[in-house]
């Protein structure tokens, strides 16, 4: 019951300042002992359960009177009953039932116990503690309630649940998967573990239902869950933090894991290719001719330093340079793109795909590739005629000549023939 008592004195002085009392008792009330709180500890590790030793010294003599109407000499008298916990403590939470019973103090006496407290996975690195302190003296006719103040310095120590993120890379405007990966190093079961991701709001949304519950991993092992999320199509923003907390059991007590993954961000490029045509219509052998097709970036984002490389099948060969320099695309933008390329006497009639490379860089500055292809249509012209029946023929002179011969009579005898159907005509009228 005394306990009960102690922590309501407790949390009753948690908004005095430091050092503050709070007597009670029949008056006149005599001075409370001298003591101090001091711990050995300086740095507690975050995002774990930490036993700070808390060290209470009655001095030897008591404090000073300023009340002129009270004159008490002496030493210190003994502390009884002495309850201490720690109250009012941003990123430190009270573990149990949040105070520590010390029992009696004697002047002149230290007295020290293991406070377990919680210290959030995202304390700062200073905690400015406020240490809460209850007892009674002068044979429990009196009682005194105070808070002194204890700073700690915090670290990230080590934890055997590791975790991080794929892709390190998000596109901007669209919904996407993310995988996040847990992997249990050390040499038991973590259990119950609780994993929450969220995002800054004004970066994006975590579409999947938070937050999710693991039962178990076992010693080095892994684990893997999907989540869903969402990146605002911001360009400007290039890295997104996102945030994830861990809670677990480890066998013996919890833990937490509160870490802020950087990710980046890479707008949405979207470069679509239209509207191909080639100048002349049908290229022919061993004769140059231009592929031209407009770009569109459908996107949210520019796409810089954009380049058109053709890739010739057997028998054509760029024109010219062999990647022409397109520049940006502005997100909606469009731009025209022609390139040119020789057909080579050894090629055959017929239809061609004409492979183009499109490369660019995103905001990231990382190189990306995207590709074009079209088809050209080759005919032959009156000039690759004779050469066209030669190889046909097997390169036979006479056989050529005599298809020539035959020609030249058919032609002659149309003509003929046309002539005298226009001189009858003219008789008859």
């Amino acid at each position: 019951m005394k306990n009960i008592v102690y922590l309501a004195v407790i949390l009753s002085v948690v908004v005095q300042m430091s050092f503050a009392s709070g007597l009670s008792g029949p008056s006149p009330i005599p001075p409370p002992p001298n003591f101090y709180i001091t711990s050995a500890v300086t740095t507690v590790c975050r995002g774990q359960i930490n036993e700070i030793p808390i060290s209470v010294t009655n001095k030897a003599n008591v404090k000073p009177v300023y009340d002129t109407n009270v004159s008490f000499i002496g030493q210190n008298p003994t502390m009884q009953d002495v309850s201490v916990g720690f109250v009012n403590t941003r990123g430190v939470y009270p573990y149990g039932n949040g105070t520590v019973v010390f029992g009696a103090i004697n002047p002149n006496t230290t007295a020290t116990r293991d406070v377990p407290v919680f210290v959030s996975g995202n304390a700062s690195d200073f905690l400015f503690s406020e240490i809460g302190i209850g007892y009674y003296y002068d044979s429990d006719t009196y009682s005194d309630s105070e808070i002194r103040n204890i700073t700690f310095t915090t670290k990230t120590c080590s934890t055997p649940l590791s975790v991080n993120v794929s892709p390190q890379v998000l596109t901007s405007g669209v919904i996407q998967n993310i995988t996040v990966n847990l992997t249990n190093s050390g040499s038991s079961a973590l259990n119950n573990i609780s994993l929450r991701i969220s995002l800054p709001t004004q970066d994006g949304a975590v579409l999947s239902k938070q937050p999710v519950q693991i039962p178990a991993i076992n010693p080095d092992s892994k684990m893997k869950i999907n989540e869903e999320v969402y990146v605002a199509g911001n360009e400007s923003d290039q890295s997104v933090p996102l945030n994830l907390s861990l809670i677990f059991y480890n066998g013996t007590r919890v833990n937490q894991i509160y870490d802020n993954l950087a990710v980046l961000s890479s707008g949405l490029i979207a470069i679509s290719p239209s509207e191909f045509a080639t100048s002349p219509t049908s290229p022919s052998p061993n004769g140059i001719f231009s592929v031209s097709f407009v770009l569109t970036n459908t996107g949210t984002a520019s796409a810089s330093s954009l380049e058109a490389t053709p890739i010739p099948p057997s028998g054509f060969s760029n024109f010219g340079a062999n990647t022409v320099f397109v520049g940006s695309i502005t997100p909606g933008g469009q731009t025209p793109v022609t390139v040119s390329l020789f057909a080579s006497n050894s090629v055959k009639p017929g239809t061609y795909v004409i492979p183009i490379r499109l490369n660019y860089m995103n905001n990231l500055r990382q190189n990306m590739t995207i590709w074009a292809n079209t088809s050209v249509s080759v005919a032959y012209s009156a000039a690759n005629y004779t050469q066209f029946v030669h190889a046909r023929t097997g390169g036979g002179g006479g056989l050529f000549t005599l298809v020539l011969l035959a020609l030249v009579i058919i032609l002659a005898i149309m003509y003929y023939r046309q002539r005298k159907v226009l001189r009858s005509s003219r008789r008859s009228r």
